[in-house]
């Protein structure tokens, strides 16, 4: 087979996949689309401003340049179809194992914590793998995997938090569905959306970032950063700990790892972007352009528009790719 055939093949499968997870979230959740479908046009709607803005800023701390817009929105999809509707059910099942095994009262208190990052980790970072294997030029190293996981995590996160507000109408009573969607959505937006799931996969996404820069050297590094992040989703749904606490801790931990991969990208590019001065490939001015998002759009607003602008922005996109190369 070749590697366009290959290519191809993942992204069939990927697409497939997200198809029954959609369908199983379809089936899960029939009952509220057809008997309060306000409240479930309303539990989406919500939800929206996450997807668009959390998305927008997700690829935006990708330094120098964003992420391709079309992989982000399949990392998104992959985590807010395939890996939610699959998560539901391999939740069902190991969720019955512990009940079984350890008796209900340790399965009341703790089989969401301890289900949860073996199912939902998983299959979120596959959303992130396929992505490595659909589009090999998209995940480069460690930070361009934080950010496409991140954007699976934003994806699974929006689509959960769909799920628990239509759960919330029926634990209500269904008295005041519209109050209890919206509750649940302020809460889980607000509250603890902050070191939620975009927090947990953008951890183990860098994972398969250094997995794809090193090899098999890589693979220690990718093996820690997915159990981090399942220890990360451990504390997340850990009873008796206060919310605030595991929002805290998550936040901070890939806040921290986050600013070590950015510098260490940023340095990497700059170095570049004297080689090539150096090298007389760019000039100063060019290579200062290249360095900022602010002064690519400052040099774009100064050519001429038309052909000229055109001209300009196909090689600034050139040159960023290779930029993009070495930092990452």
């Amino acid at each position: 087979m070749t590697v366009a055939a290959s290519i191809t093949l993942v992204r069939i499968t990927a697409a497939a996949v997200c198809v029954f997870g959609a369908a199983v979230l379809a089936w899960q959740f029939f009952r509220y689309l057809t008997v309060l479908p306000g409240d479930a046009a309303v539990a989406i709607a919500v939800e929206l401003p996450l997807v668009v803005v959390g998305g927008w800023l997700a690829r935006r701390l990708r330094p120098v340049h964003p992420p391709a817009l079309i992989w982000s929105a399949a990392a998104m999809i992959w985590g807010a179809a395939a890996a939610t509707g699959c998560a539901l059910l391999a939740n069902e099942g190991l969720a019955g194992l512990w009940a079984k095994s350890a008796g209900p009262a340790f399965a009341a208190n703790w089989s969401a914590s301890l289900t949860a990052p073996l199912n939902e980790e998983v299959l979120k970072i596959c959303g992130v793998v396929l992505v490595v294997l659909a589009a090999p030029r998209v995940i480069r190293g460690p930070l361009d995997g934080m950010i496409i996981g991140a954007l699976t995590g934003l994806g699974f996160q929006a689509a959960e938090n769909v799920t628990y507000g239509l759960n919330a109408v029926a634990l209500g009573g269904a008295v005041n569905p519209a109050g209890a969607v919206l509750g649940s959505a302020g809460y889980r937006i607000g509250v603890t959306g902050l070191g939620s799931h975009w927090a947990m996969t953008a951890v183990a996404g860098a994972g398969v970032g250094y997995l794809v820069r090193r090899g098999r050297a890589g693979l220690p590094a990718a093996v820690a950063c997915l159990l981090a992040a399942m220890a990360m989703h451990l504390l997340f749904d850990a009873p008796y700990v206060p919310e605030l606490a595991k929002v805290g801790v998550n936040l901070v931990g890939v806040a921290a790892l986050y600013l070590a991969l950015r510098q260490g990208y940023l340095t990497r590019a700059r170095g570049f972007l004297a080689e090539q001065v150096e090298a007389g490939a760019l000039t100063r001015p060019q290579a200062e352009a290249l360095a900022s998002r602010r002064a690519r759009r400052r040099a774009l607003w100064r050519a001429a528009p038309g052909a000229e602008r055109e001209r300009l922005q196909v090689r600034q996109e050139r040159e960023l790719s290779e930029v993009d190369a070495a930092a990452a």
